[in-house]
């Protein structure tokens, strides 16, 4: 058991007064990130069916939903919040993971610590803590794992289990318990239906993942067992990477953050479509073509219903339709992304102009990076740019600045301008604060 136990003891170490200032900062841009998203989020239809469905069957408790006047057990809580976290595609995420573990890890701690009256400080350790280890579980995946099992919902939940356990001071037993019953119980799609589930409202299964992750700590805790060794399984895992480096380097460090509302793999595309644009104000009526060179898999996002998607979710996994999309209103957020859009005839006879092709050099780069080369013809000129790393990369940061816009921009229709400033100040001060209560109490629209 040397790797399990590593990550445990690891785990069990971590504590807020030995992290870099810059791996605090990181978390609570993480929590500012997933807390605006997940407000915007509670206004799509998949969180509305949810919250419907959860009210019948998830007892009331003290861990908040973000929807005014509703309180879950901590399980239904973080359910509910990681279903919003995720249903707008612009929650943060790893590229090596290749995956999105800020949806999965901090709705479950939120809704634990909040109902435990965690010190603030606890709380932030916890979290740096599940994003170390749930990152690291899914790039320590066997090469046929990570090839065929990119979703979240594989590898999320042990992050929720991390990040309870460390808000409940579980001990090695309890651990080793909370991570044999959710890598059981984890959600594991089919291979060949991964990106189809993708485009139904189970979105990468982020959740139910969340909702495992949670439930499998508390289980442990009251005493129900799992194997105890999953994580040294050398037909699941490669058991050396798993604990290579601890506390070398801090996965949440790596974490990007998403400009626009739709599947990660795009916004390179985008960010070349619209640096060509401004750079030689091209207007969209002009454009004959878009030529895109990607990697394979941004290439599956021009596939069955890519030029005229019929949902909006299908329109996130969508490259042509984003591109379009983007385009024509020079940004992609939700108030873009909508019904009305998916009929819109400018929009669809631009997306019908996006032409993608998969290059096997760019494809050689993948996850490292998601390189697009992009070329816009214009009657008889053509504009051609390469993007190497979208912007919200840690190669290319979004400021502080930039987040906190993106914050307003989802929220403040929720939450009115005046409460979200404060939210920003409170997440920024949090460790400051007695508990979380104060905070979770304005996160409710």
């Amino acid at each position: 058991m040397g790797a399990t136990l590593d990550l445990i003891n690891f785990i069990r170490d971590l504590k807020y007064s030995n992290l870099e200032p810059e791996i605090i900062e990181k978390a609570k841009l993480c929590i500012l990130d997933l807390v605006g998203v997940a407000l915007a989020g509670t206004g799509t239809d998949v969180f509305k069916i949810i919250l419907h469905f959860s009210k019948g069957n998830f007892r009331k408790g003290n861990s908040t939903v973000f929807v005014k006047g509703e309180k879950f057990s901590e399980c239904g809580a973080s359910f509910l919040n990681a279903i919003a976290a995720s249903s707008l595609d612009m929650d943060d995420g790893n590229r090596l993971a290749m995956g999105h573990p800020g949806s999965a890890i901090i709705p479950a701690a939120l809704a634990v610590a909040e109902a435990k009256g965690t010190n603030p400080k606890e709380f932030l350790a916890a979290i740096v803590a599940g994003y170390e280890v749930a990152v690291r579980i899914s790039m320590s995946r066997t090469p046929f794992f990570m090839k065929h099992q990119y979703s979240t919902g594989i590898w999320g939940g042990f992050g929720a289990v991390v990040a309870v356990g460390k808000i409940l001071h579980f001990n090695e037993h309890l651990y080793q318990c909370a991570f044999g019953t959710v890598a059981a119980y984890s959600p594991f799609p089919p291979s060949n239906l991964s990106l189809k589930l993708n485009e139904s409202m189970v979105k990468e299964s982020i959740g139910w993942t969340c909702f495992t992750g949670c439930c499998s700590a508390l289980m442990a805790e009251n005493g129900f067992t799992g194997s105890y060794d999953i994580l040294d399984d050398p037909s699941r895992y490669q058991i050396l990477n798993l604990a290579n480096g601890l506390g070398k380097n801090y996965a949440i460090l790596n974490t990007y953050f998403k400009p626009y509302a739709c599947c990660r793999w795009a916004h390179s595309t985008i960010d070349g479509v619209l640096y060509l644009v401004k750079k030689y104000n091209i207007h969209y009526r002009y454009i004959k073509e878009i030529r895109v060179k990607i990697f394979y898999e941004a290439s599956r996002l021009s596939q069955r219903n890519s030029y005229k998607p019929r949902t909006i979710i299908e329109a996130q996994y969508s490259l042509p339709f984003s591109v379009a999309l983007a385009l024509f209103y020079n940004k992609l957020g939700p108030e873009e992304l909508t019904e009305s859009n998916l009929q819109n005839d400018k929009i669809l006879e631009l997306a019908k102009k996006v032409k993608i092709t998969v290059d096997p050099e760019l494809n050689r780069l993948f996850p490292q990076k998601t390189v697009a080369k992009i070329e816009i013809f214009e009657k008889d000129k053509v504009f051609e740019t390469t993007v190497e790393y979208p912007r919200g990369n840690p190669e290319r940061p979004l400021s502080n600045e930039e987040l906190e816009d993106k914050f307003r921009s989802l929220t403040s229709k929720f939450l009115g301008n005046s409460t979200c400033t404060e939210v920003v100040e409170k997440i920024y001060n949090l460790e400051k604060l007695e508990n979380l209560g104060t905070l979770m109490k304005m996160l409710t629209c």
